[in-house]
């Protein structure tokens, strides 16, 4: 049985833009030796997250995002006071191996995180790519019919249902008729660059396009903005990693499980 280092270095070993001795796709839980039978992938591991894999007899749960709510490697700044404490003495508990799958994946040709948000989205056709200057590998641009602002802003928002997320907020005229919409990998999502080789809708998160340092530069460099949530724009790419796994290590049985807590929005009357 293949264990949690070999999954990794699978990974890495496919993923020459990742320096593996400076990236955060580490084991941060448990025993990494360890044999894997039964593996989760999830975006973010909450605690439910953590509680529902281990009553499923998940040996290692595979996640995007970091377990302690900071980005470096280590995760040391919450580990040692609440809510890292309940959390750490939880994953102690249960043993279960946590590995994060972040560098790889994000840039992942075809089935990584950015061109599975792209493919959720159905645009029509990748006219850029980041990846092809190394500018902005993270990016990326796409044809759609032309349609107003609204119908589009409705559409990404009727895909975004299936994932849990009940709503989307735009900035733009409604009427608007746009064609050319840009995305990116969660909070790295496009920008001005972008919007100068002709983007005219930019489709971000919340967590990496605060409203006047992103947001409204945007607008007012003339690009209309569907605001998602992190998690909305990064589910679909968990979900083709859980697939490719599967075909990979055959001998484990993977399931894709989305289980953080989902936003949801109430209208003033």
């Amino acid at each position: 049985m293949p264990t949690t280092m070999d999954i990794r270095n699978c990974l890495l070993e496919n993923s020459p833009w990742v320096n593996p001795e400076r990236t955060v796709d580490t084991v941060t839980a448990g025993d990494p030796a360890r044999s894997v039978r039964k593996a989760g992938v999830c975006w973010f591991a909450c605690v439910d997250t953590i509680r529902q894999a281990h009553a499923a007899g998940w040996d290692l749960l595979i996640c995007h995002e970091p377990i302690f709510w900071e980005h470096h490697a280590a995760e040391g700044a919450w580990r040692q006071r609440e809510p890292g404490i309940k959390k750490q003495r939880l994953l102690d508990e249960t043993g279960l191996v946590i590995f994060r799958a972040h560098d790889t994946w994000d840039r992942w040709p075809e089935i990584g995180i950015r061109d599975s948000w792209a493919h959720a989205l159905a645009p029509h056709k990748r006219i850029f790519a980041g990846e092809e200057t190394e500018s902005h590998p993270f990016h990326a641009l796409y044809a759609i019919p032309e349609q107003p602002l609204r119908a589009f802003a409705q559409f990404v928002a009727d895909r975004l249902k299936t994932l849990g997320e009940d709503s989307v907020q735009v900035m733009g005229d409604p009427e608007r008729i746009v064609s050319r919409p840009a995305l990116g990998v969660g909070c790295i999502g496009p920008d001005s660059e972008i919007v100068a080789r002709g983007a005219d809708v930019l489709i971000v998160c919340y967590d990496g396009a605060s409203y006047w340092s992103v947001r409204d530069r945007l607008f007012e460099q003339g690009a209309a903005i569907i605001t998602v949530e992190h998690g909305a724009s990064e589910t679909p790419g968990m979900a083709t990693m859980c697939c490719h796994l599967a075909e990979g290590f055959s001998e484990v049985e993977f399931q894709c499980l989305a289980a953080h807590p989902q936003p949801w929005t109430v209208r003033g009357r």
